[in-house]
């Protein structure tokens, strides 16, 4: 099985799942997807307005676990403007926050933004090598 399947997968079984009942592969390829997808194809006020921000709260723990240390780092401190609970799972109470928080956090939302563009780290890379290795070891 490829990584796109596998996390394709991983995301149909959220859907019907929920997170909790996951298996931490499965946790890790749905974070991780969804990270990417979102914050590069809308910035991160678009990820965290769109269900891509979902599993935002997981996002810097799956990034680290793949090794993508860099956007790990940058998730952390882009959930860190929400305050010490970080954003919600739930999508029209993190749109709310996020209208909330004004101008500033969407400028700073704005500076994360170009440093998740100037990161060396390949995502798409770095989970298809992560993918490899677990594969070969057996699914966690």
């Amino acid at each position: 099985m490829n990584v796109d399947l596998a996390a394709q997968q991983a995301m149909d079984h959220l859907a019907k799942v929920g997170f909790d009942h996951l298996s931490e592969s499965e946790r890790i390829l749905a974070a991780v997807w969804e990270f990417a997808a979102g914050v590069a194809n809308n910035g991160f006020a678009g990820y965290y307005t769109s269900r891509w921000a979902d599993l935002a709260f997981y996002a810097p723990s799956a990034l680290q676990q793949i090794g993508a240390t860099g956007l790990a780092e940058i998730e952390r401190e882009a959930n860190a403007l929400f305050g010490p609970n970080g954003p919600s799972p739930e999508p029209k109470v993190r749109v709310s926050q996020l209208q909330q928080l004004g101008a500033a956090v969407q400028r700073k939302l704005a500076a994360l933004d170009d440093r998740y563009f100037d990161v060396k780290e390949d995502v798409d890379e770095l989970l298809g090598s992560w993918f490899r290795r677990l594969s070969s070891t057996g699914p966690r």
